[in-house]
């Protein structure tokens, strides 16, 4: 009997609360885009949605778990990788300075994949989405490739060259 009641919460997820009389509940605010498509403009136009209300409950599971989630499959270019045996880090982060100093419109990660430190750089939704990029890259670079990777919601926020002291940035300005 609990298998059921344990499968239904997942199809149909429902969350239960409680409040004393002495504590307040802050819900955080969350955008319901069934509720928004229903309701009617300023200028008469409306959207009716007819389907089976096990949908809008499948389409608000969905929703929540790309809040809860924070990431999305996509693609960079890398253009460099190296064994993390003997790699100095600083060379590194130079090589990822430099990419961006030369497109300064593309951002550059090195992160450490096991055992190895890859410099990959963009963030693309799609393969094809990549490809101007990757030929004005491979002018540079011309063993990179796009990849498909995992890119999380904080990493599109990151400002290129933000791994530079402030005083370095002063004494080359």
């Amino acid at each position: 009997m609990w298998k059921y009641f344990f499968f239904l919460g997942f199809v149909f997820p429902f969350r239960l609360s409680a409040q004393t009389a002495d504590s307040t509940v802050i819900e955080e605010p969350h955008y319901d885009i069934v509720s928004e498509l229903q309701q009617s403009t300023d200028n008469g136009g409306e959207v009716r949605l007819n389907s089976d209300p096990k949908v809008a409950d499948l389409l608000q599971w969905h929703i929540h778990l790309n809040e809860k989630d924070k990431t999305f499959t996509g693609y960079r270019i890398q253009i460099y990788s190296t064994s993390s045996y003997g790699s100095d880090i600083e060379k590194l982060k130079e090589m990822r300075n430099h990419f961006e100093e030369t497109f300064q419109d593309i951002p550059a990660y090195l992160k450490y994949f096991d055992p190895d430190f890859k410099i990959r750089v963009g963030n693309y939704k799609s393969r094809l989405e990549c490809i101007p990029d990757l030929h004005r890259i491979r002018k540079i670079y011309p063993s990179s490739y796009p990849v498909k990777t995992e890119i999380s919601l904080d990493e599109l926020k990151r400002i290129p060259m933000q791994d530079i002291p402030e005083e370095e940035k002063t004494a080359t300005e």
